[in-house]
């Protein structure tokens, strides 16, 4: 659903609060990834799509999960041409670690990253 993205946006600017320095990073790949879930996973008919941001000192984790898609796994991608499909290149260029990790029992896929300021 659409919408989720601009909830889980709302939500993590809320968390950080204004002014945080990682906000605007965070925030845009939160867009990213949820909107990956909500449109390629087998969330996207209105399965569960679940978020998790922890902040510290230094450093934000966010971690979204989907129903996963049987699928490959989100890749990166970098078609200048595209116009859509970069949210993966976005992820790779800004965060200071990502990752995917598979439940193979459940069928879940998670993806996290982190923002490092």
């Amino acid at each position: 659903m659409p919408q989720s993205v601009s909830a889980a946006r709302c939500r993590v600017r809320r968390f950080l609060g204004a002014g945080h320095p990682a906000s605007d990073e965070v925030v845009l790949l939160v867009s990213e990834v949820v909107t990956n879930s909500v449109v390629h996973s087998t969330s996207c008919g209105g399965g569960e799509v679940a978020m998790t941001v922890a902040a510290g000192p230094g450093t934000v984790v966010v971690e979204v999960s989907d129903a996963g898609s049987g699928a490959s796994a989100p890749h990166v991608r970098n078609d200048p041409e595209a116009e859509s499909g970069r949210g993966m290149f976005l992820v790779d260029l800004l965060a200071s670690r990502w990752g995917i990790r598979d439940d193979g029992r459940g069928g879940r896929r998670t993806v996290w990253f982190e923002i490092d300021f």
